[in-house]
């Protein structure tokens, strides 16, 4: 049974407040973490630069695989008993890190920690933003997931000063121990899955009148939103775009190191961190009055030019002028496909539906650091950072061919309406009610024949108060009707 009145602050933004801790712990230690991994295993494992950066696409890869999964978890269980559960795999990862020294086992290493990563972070982030917030949902996801820059801010820099300075064999217990701690109180005391069963609703928003049913859920089937050229197209555009972006982001740390010293590269990595959680608020505030999928064209193309920046870097103004740029980029880019899904799709499966979006996104995102490995091993990173500026520009022709998202009722318009009515009807002391116009009402199929008596007023009430005579009275005509 739900409340007539709100009280206290909204429940949601305690949520993203859990959400921004589990996003930052989830990126410090494992999606930005993974350039300083890749280091760490050439460095001290004696593997090559493309093999370590095949490990970081075997995260990546088994990250969507995984995040697929978790998608259907998410609509069968309480999205906490999914975090505790991979708190816990990618915790056994982080510590397993360490003990890596041949391919076999990073495969397998990386197998556990990318299953970890993928039953906490994005998906099950955005799952559980979306139904928390419907009108608010962009600026609500870009507070969420500005935790994920501050992860590169605040945690990244510090893994890889202390790593440097002593060894990942050393450290990787210890940052699985700091993993937990990160992750299971605010998974624990802060996070919910759902508004509804708290008796509370999307946005803030009034809740129901006692014993009202909740709303049903907006959006298109999985299957339907699968089989449709717009999902096709965007996870196309998408696969090219992260490619284009993962494999600049997790080799600047080395590429810089190389270039330059381990110093400008840690400032580097804070740099693209730092510039994405500015871009990312300030992204959200403007899908709030832009087309979403002209302001995803421009950030395509401006991560296309700080990708290209970085290839000719050679100075640290130029690295980091380049680093700025991507930052503007790479964190609304990744933001903005869980939007444009939910535009498009709405939030009945949505769960499933940006699942199955990761899940083909991370072959981009898996495939990109191999190959920057790769063309780096056989001839430069000025060339591997210059074919990937290529795959970025290329991506804006299909998001170009996907063209305009689906109509979807806006199920924030009808939650909207509810709740105009059910105030307009609690003001006037009833029960709002649904009024039908009279041409829908269904009449009876055999009418009911009725007598009506039309008695004499004059003899009811009196002749001489009507001033009338008998005469006139009589005069009257009875009526009736069979």
């Amino acid at each position: 049974m739900y409340d007539d009145e709100p009280s206290g602050i909204f429940r949601g933004w305690l949520v993203l407040a859990g959400l921004f801790v589990t996003m930052a712990v989830t990126s410090g230690l494992g999606f930005y973490a993974q350039g300083v991994v890749l280091d760490a295993l050439v460095a001290e494992q004696g593997f090559s630069v493309s093999m370590a950066g095949a490990g970081t696409g075997i995260f990546f890869a088994t990250s969507g695989i995984a995040g697929y999964y978790a998608g259907s978890l998410l609509t069968k269980y309480d999205a906490r008993l999914v975090m505790t559960i991979g708190s816990l795999v990618g915790a056994t990862g982080l510590a397993l890190l360490g003990q890596v020294r041949n391919e076999i086992q990073m495969v397998i290493v990386m197998v556990i920690f990318g299953i970890g990563f993928a039953l906490t972070s994005l998906v099950p982030g955005s799952t559980i933003v979306t139904r928390w917030f419907v009108r608010k949902r962009a600026i609500a996801l870009s507070i969420a997931s500005s935790g994920l820059s501050l992860g590169g801010i605040a945690i990244t820099p510090v893994i890889a000063t202390v790593i440097d300075a002593d060894s990942l064999v050393y450290w990787a217990p210890r940052l699985a121990i700091a993993f937990l701690v990160g992750m299971l109180p605010a998974v624990w005391f802060l996070i919910h899955p759902a508004p509804e069963p708290l008796g509370l609703r999307p946005d803030g928003d009034p809740p129901l009148a006692s014993g009202a049913p909740p709303p049903s859920l907006e959006g298109v089937d999985f299957k339907d939103a699968a089989r449709s050229r717009y999902f096709i197209l965007i996870s196309v555009t998408f696969i090219i775009v992260m490619a284009a972006q993962v494999g600049a982001i997790q080799h600047t740390f080395k590429m810089t190191k190389d270039r330059i010293d381990i110093d400008t590269a840690r400032v580097a990595l804070m740099v693209l961190s730092g510039t994405s959680v500015v871009a990312r608020i300030l992204g959200g505030i403007a899908a709030l009055k832009m087309s979403l999928t002209k302001l995803t064209a421009f950030l395509m193309a401006v991560q296309s030019l700080g990708i290209a920046i970085l290839a000719i870097g050679d100075t640290t103004f130029v690295i980091l002028l380049g680093s700025v740029i991507l930052g503007m980029a790479m964190g609304n880019l990744l933001m903005f496909h869980p939007l444009l899904l939910a535009e498009a799709f709405g939030v009945k499966d949505y769960a499933r539906i940006y699942g199955m979006g990761s899940l083909l996104m991370i072959f981009g995102v898996g495939s990109g650091p191999f190959l920057v490995g790769f063309i780096r091993d056989v001839s430069s990173y000025r060339s591997a950072f210059a074919v990937i500026t290529v795959f970025a520009i290329a991506g804006l022709a299909f998001l170009a061919a996907a063209g305009k998202p689906p109509s979807v009722q806006s199920s924030g318009d009808k939650r909207e309406a509810n709740v105009r009515s059910q105030q307009h009807a609690q003001q006037q002391g009833q029960a709002a009610r649904t009024l039908i116009p009279a041409n829908q009402i269904e009449q009876p199929s055999i009418a009911t024949r009725r007598r009506v008596a039309v008695i004499d007023r004059g003899a009811a009430m009196g002749e001489d108060r009507l001033g009338m005579s008998e005469s006139a009275a009589i005069a009257i005509p009875h009526k009736g009707s069979d």
